[in-house]
């Protein structure tokens, strides 16, 4: 089972012997990795997690030998770190080129080359953070999941559903032409900082003076499949598809540390700039920004047979929805 804390907070908090243990496991298991599993996919992110996590414990190892969190070294590195903040991959990767060039003239005294070589060990130990914290969440996600699958098959032998859900399932099951199966076509992509709406920075939170305002992690899908109404069954088939549109969303957000975990967090939806879309805003409370994002302005089925999931589970809001009728191509 996936930890709700992210790996890297763990790793702050062990002591330089565990550490150093620590990171002969991972040069272990990341042998073991290369030698042991075929490619694919799977390998690649296996590796990535233990590389990840192999540079974020050997700058935790380098932070105590350096003497620890109130040494000057570790003021240095906080101050670095700064210049990371709020950065996307596309940014940080533009930082790192820069880096290069700078270091890569050996006669420009003016460069202070010590400083910028920490500046790009602290970037790259940056980066592997954010992998860890992307992955973490993903694990974390299908962890809640199946979790919440294991719930609805302990629900459907209890009890028989609704009538009425029945029935819409048999509609939306009954709608995708003969020899086509209902879940062709379906797929889920992931939402990234792209999809993400800035809201306005000079917000101010009634608790901001005793807390650092903080955004939430977030990984959030888009669902896309074919909307098989009477025109397209008429004019469409299995060889032939319709325009795919977008079906529903899922979203996942992050709150491990809400100072009050009593109160569930909450989502609003809220006008954008064209009644074709609509914004979805989370709101949490201390230490948490709000977070929010564009979306397709359609109605809703709330049918828990027909995805419908509104939860707050173990630190996450876990929003599914699919739309009750589909129009829009993407």
């Amino acid at each position: 089972e996936a930890e709700l804390q992210e790996p890297h907070k763990i790793v702050q908090l062990l002591k330089l012997a565990e550490l150093k243990e620590l990171v002969v496991d991972i040069d272990t298991f990341r042998i073991l990795e290369r030698e042991g599993m075929s490619d694919g996919e799977s390998k690649h992110v296996i590796l990535l997690y233990w590389d990840a996590l192999h540079a974020v414990a050997l700058d935790e190892i380098k932070l105590l030998q350096n003497g620890g969190e109130k040494s000057t070294y570790a003021k240095k590195v906080t101050s670095i770190r700064e210049l990371f903040h709020g950065q996307g991959n596309a940014a940080l990767k533009k930082m790192g080129d820069e880096i290069d060039i700078k270091l890569a003239k050996p006669d420009d005294e003016s460069i202070d080359k010590a400083y910028w070589r920490l500046v790009k060990e602290q970037l790259l130990v940056h980066q592997a953070k954010m992998i860890l914290s992307e992955l973490h969440s993903k694990m974390l996600v299908r962890q809640l999941e199946r979790l919440e699958q294991r719930k609805e098959e302990l629900a459907r032998r209890q009890q028989e559903g609704e009538a009425e859900d029945s029935k819409d399932d048999d509609v939306q099951a009954s709608s995708a032409p003969k020899n086509v199966d209902p879940d062709f076509g379906n797929r889920e992509d992931e939402l990234g900082d792209t999809d993400e709406v800035q809201l306005d920075s000079t917000k101010q939170y009634s608790w901001q003076d005793r807390y650092a305002p903080r955004k939430p992690r977030y990984f959030n899908r888009v669902k896309t499949g074919y909307d098989w109404n009477k025109y397209n069954q008429t004019h469409y088939d299995h060889d032939n598809p319709p325009p795919k549109t977008v079906q529903g969303y899922k979203f996942n957000i992050f709150y491990p540390d809400l100072v009050d975990p009593t109160k569930t967090p909450q989502f609003f939806i809220e006008p954008a700039d064209s009644d074709d879309f609509c914004i979805i805003r989370f709101h949490a409370g201390a230490p948490y920004e709000d977070v929010a994002f564009k979306i397709i302005n359609r109605e809703w089925n709330r049918s828990r047979k027909r995805g419908y999931k509104c939860t707050f589970e173990r630190g996450v809001l876990s929003l599914y929805f699919n739309f009750a009728t589909h129009w829009y191509r993407r």
